[in-house]
């Protein structure tokens, strides 16, 4: 990573900006297998040289393809992150899509439909987009295509879900017509919580990890019960990394992999509270928005190389499609990385890509304090001398030029993105999260097909 990386967290939205100062051909449409798990910050990894967690299968994407040191969701919270893969756009730039319980309004297009639009078979296992409502103003649950969750595990592990992720992703290429490309979302609940008790136990038992070897965040207490739950948190990504690999086995057999592009990552990071704060998922901080991300793609991309070009979840769209030879709607405010996966280069390839914008706008709070408002803060961090942002820099006075500076680039791309709380245009916001708060109130379960329009007519 470069030396003069940065961190500056600002305000009531807890909006950040991380900065750092300074083609081969296919003879068939490719394939898109898109693996992503469910709250996982990037240093689980082994691969990232913090953890010597056993995930061989995302590492064998990362050797076969190219590392990715700096992948950032546009928002820690899972609904607005999978909004922005799906639709190419920074989770403020969705209006209702920007919040968690809410939906993707049917005006921005999502890859998905035009791949599928241009003959490609798409379907999805596991976890999709949401958790969503379904009102007529947005996206139903099938916007990733057909819905592939029939084969289950017999007797799973505690808090393991009985979907056989893989066995599914069989049943979905059974099903396509021969020789058609396909795009398949596979989402693993694993490793949200809640975890299962004694799963540490089977950390150590199936992946050789005993509870002196689990990595502890310096931000928690280096004690057996939190090793215990941390041990019980990374089993699930050991676990859901196996389904990959049997993922990969099964296009290997079929002669397929060579003309796949695999593209493994997470959707935000590790839920982890620390003194009653959120410091990982929901928060702003590098472990709540930094993610793992490794891609392969055999017959086109050069292996074993690792770069560190700024890469947002808005950018996935539009990848996708130009691998598909589909031109980007004009609605994707994201960039291909097409050009990065070609090049056959490690570290910045981009010059441009020196930077990343992502944030937080609301995810959930008691009914009770539904009228809060959050104090505006600014927080400054060093994140190569202090990656775990220990040590807040925004009293420093020799760093106050480059906060000013960052902020004003914030502010600019925030202008220019139309981010209602740079523009002031917060009515959608504000009508957004009274719409989730009804929703919260009445039950999420009873509300699927609430109108939006509906509980503002009066």
């Amino acid at each position: 990573m470069n030396k003069n990386k940065l961190f500056l967290i600002l305000g009531v939205a807890a909006f950040f900006l991380t900065t750092c100062n300074n083609q081969g051909t296919t003879a068939h449409p490719p394939n898109i297998l898109f693996f992503i798990t469910d709250d996982e910050s990037w240093l689980e990894r082994s691969a990232y040289g913090w953890s010597d967690l056993p995930t061989p299968h995302f590492d064998r994407v990362a050797e076969e393809g190219v590392l990715f040191t700096n992948a950032f969701t546009s928002a820690p919270s899972c609904a607005p992150s999978r909004a922005t893969v799906l639709t190419g756009r920074n989770f403020w730039e969705l209006k209702q899509g920007a919040f968690i319980q809410s939906f993707i309004p049917v005006e921005f297009p999502v890859f998905t439909d035009l791949l599928s639009a241009s003959g490609y078979h798409v379907g999805y296992t596991g976890k999709a987009n949401g958790p969503n409502s379904y009102p007529k103003e947005g996206y139903g649950p099938v916007v990733i295509g057909r819905n592939y969750n029939l084969a289950k595990i017999d007797q799973p592990a505690n808090e393991i879900s009985s979907t056989d992720y893989a066995a599914n992703f069989d049943l979905f290429l059974k099903d396509r017509k021969p020789g058609q490309p396909f795009f398949f979302w596979a989402g693993t609940i694993e490793p949200h919580d809640p975890f299962g008790e004694n799963n540490h136990l089977l950390l150590e038992r199936e992946f050789g990890i005993t509870l002196d070897q689990v990595p502890l965040p310096p931000r928690l207490e280096d004690n057996t019960e939190n090793r215990q739950q941390k041990g019980n948190q990374l089993y699930e990504i050991c676990y859901a990394d196996t389904h990959l690999g049997r993922m990969l086995t099964s296009l290997e057999v079929l002669g397929e992999l060579d003309n796949t592009l695999v593209v493994v990552t997470s959707d935000n990071g590790t839920a982890m509270a620390v003194s009653n704060t959120h410091y990982g998922k929901a928060s702003p901080y590098d472990y709540g928005v930094h993610e793992p991300l490794s891609i392969m793609w055999p017959n086109r991309i050069s292996a074993g190389r690792t770069v560190t070009d700024f890469i947002s979840f808005a950018d996935f769209a539009p990848t996708f499609l130009e691998v598909a030879g589909i031109k980007s709607p004009f609605s994707m405010s994201g960039r291909s990385i097409l050009p990065l996966l070609d090049s056959k280069k490690s570290g910045r390839i981009d010059p441009k890509r020196n930077f990343i914008v992502t944030g937080l706008e609301w995810h959930g709070e008691s009914l009770s304090n539904e009228h809060a408002i959050l104090p505006s803060k600014v927080e400054f961090y060093d994140l190569i001398n202090d990656p775990w942002q220990l040590n807040d820099l925004a009293d420093n006075p020799d760093y106050s030029d480059e906060m000013q500076k960052l902020a004003r680039k914030l502010r600019q791309i925030g202008m220019q993105t139309r981010d209602p709380r740079v523009t002031g245009e917060m009515d959608i916001f504000l009508k957004t999260r009274q719409y989730v708060q009804k929703r919260k109130q009445i039950g999420y379960g009873e509300t699927r097909e609430l109108p939006f329009d509906g509980l503002h007519a009066k």
